[in-house]
């Protein structure tokens, strides 16, 4: 893992952070795109699958240890966003 250096020159040259910073802005772009289109109350439960993306890529690529609490918290959030998803359509 490499080191995070807080200078301007160091925050400039950390790659991973650059990245992130552009994958959030991808993901809001996307966001305000949809919006156009969709509406909040339906698109915005889906933001909240970001919480089991994450927490399931924290297994995968960094080894974080699972348990109970974190994966019935993931099943709530997916069972809510599918309970959302088929209250209204139209």
């Amino acid at each position: 893992m490499s080191h995070f250096v807080l200078t301007p020159i160091g925050l400039l040259t950390n790659y991973s952070l650059i990245f992130g910073y552009v994958l959030y802005g991808i993901n809001t772009l996307l966001l305000v795109l949809a919006l156009r289109e969709g509406e909040l109350s339906m698109l915005y439960p889906i933001i909240a699958l970001t919480y089991v993306w994450v927490t399931l890529l924290s297994y995968m690529l960094l080894s974080e240890k699972s348990n109970l609490c974190k994966n019935l918290g993931i099943a709530a959030i997916v069972l809510g966003v599918a309970v959302l998803g088929r209250g209204e359509r139209k």
